[in-house]
């Protein structure tokens, strides 16, 4: 199949996608950079690898990301930064006619998130596939993110055919499946700020110092923003707090309360670290953190209408959620480590989550220990956002 290179580094601000078609691949390779790119060189302990601009589970990076324009369907070659031609046919409608709520008008842009099934099940085994559609869900709300600083008033779609959307992507349903769909207006210039380029997994630990209230209020307020969904939950999602050291912040298990901004006592006494099994990497990584934000979620409630489908649709507003709390993390200049390794058990008795409720995903938050992992950023300079 043809591969078409994009221009790298990307450009930033990136020239809008409608300034014409010679602007077009410049513009869709600052969105895919950012989204699902390499975008610098991490030295670790373990040694050199490749970082991109969003976490995964275990760095497996199941997820596969293909585009759909009025110059055809691609798919999306991160370590060349490269577009793999599948079509040259615009097949926005007919992916559009595959989407449950299918946008009112045609989409400039399509961007059809997947999973490769046999990326991380080996290593994980039944708890891949949450790991996966929790990946699915960062990733798209990294999408959201750009394509809504962008104005492209963004639509992430969850319920669609995915057999017919498989088809029209030519996959094999039992190696590689659609876990999401983006759509998108025309998109203006992509300006990434520092906390966008700068947001990463707080790798080398946090310094156990504490963090202002209000770091944490401005995290929790972004991160309970509604997320554009073509679906109203049965059950939203709720954000929860376990405080170690937050100034002004008893020690203790809070639940945040998104209409008034209050942070509810619900027990005290306990950390970061009575989250995680004992004598893991989880239980260190706890009692550095100033605070754990846990996203919960109601498993029961989506069943009657989703089906099992509501697994993965439950667990990928968990993701989006879990991106938006890394990135207004940096924003207020802490780091952030989003964890799985959650005692589910454990957490719920600590959060005392009603029978119907449980914890999906926990978000380490504090100040990254040093100047963090040694890092070599590839790409453009960082714009005002």
């Amino acid at each position: 199949m043809p591969v078409l290179p994009l221009p790298f580094p990307p450009t930033f601000p990136s020239p809008c996608a409608d300034h014409g078609r010679a602007a077009f691949p410049e513009c869709l390779g600052a969105l895919l950079a950012l989204l699902n790119g390499i975008t610098r060189v991490d030295w670790t302990a373990a040694g050199v690898g490749a970082g991109r601009p969003v976490p995964s589970g275990g760095g497996t990076y199941p997820a596969e990301v293909y585009t759909a324009t009025a110059s055809g369907l691609c798919h999306y070659l991160p370590a060349a930064h490269a577009l793999e031609l599948l079509s040259p046919a615009d097949l926005r409608d007919d992916l559009a006619r595959a989407l449950d709520r299918p946008p009112l008008e045609q989409p400039e842009s399509v961007l059809l998130i997947t999973s490769r099934l046999d990326a991380n099940l080996a290593r994980y085994g039944l708890f891949g596939h949450r790991l996966q559609a929790l990946d699915t869900g960062v990733l798209t709300g990294q999408a959201l993110t750009l394509l809504e600083s962008a104005g492209a008033a963004p639509t992430a779609h969850a319920r669609f055919a995915e057999e017919e959307l498989g088809r029209l992507l030519g996959l094999d349903s039992a190696a590689e499946r659609v876990h999401a769909v983006v759509t998108a207006r025309t998109p203006g210039a992509i300006t990434p700020g520092a906390p966008l380029l700068r947001r990463r997994t707080a790798r080398s630990g946090f310094e156990p110092l504490p963090v202002p209230s209000a770091a944490l209020r401005a995290v929790l307020s972004e991160a309970a923003r509604p997320v554009p969904l073509d679906h109203a939950a049965p059950a939203d999602c709720d954000l929860c707090v376990v405080a170690q050291r937050v100034t002004g912040l008893e020690a203790g298990c809070y639940r945040y309360d998104p209409r008034t901004g209050r942070l509810v006592p619900v027990t005290g006494d306990l950390t970061p670290r009575d989250l995680f099994p004992p004598g893991g990497p989880g239980e260190l990584a706890g009692f550095e953190a100033a605070c754990a934000v846990l996203v919960t979620g109601d498993y029961e409630a989506g069943y009657p209408g989703h089906g099992d489908h509501w697994y993965r649709m439950l667990n990928l507003r968990a993701g989006v959620i879990g991106q938006r709390i890394g990135l207004a993390a940096a924003r207020t200049g802490l780091g952030a480590g989003l964890r799985c390794d959650v005692d589910i058990a454990a957490a719920d008795t600590v959060l005392s989550t009603r029978p119907d409720r449980t914890t999906l995903l926990a978000v380490l938050l504090g100040p990254e220990r040093g100047s963090g992992t040694p890092a070599c950023h590839l790409l453009g300079r960082e714009g005002p956002l």
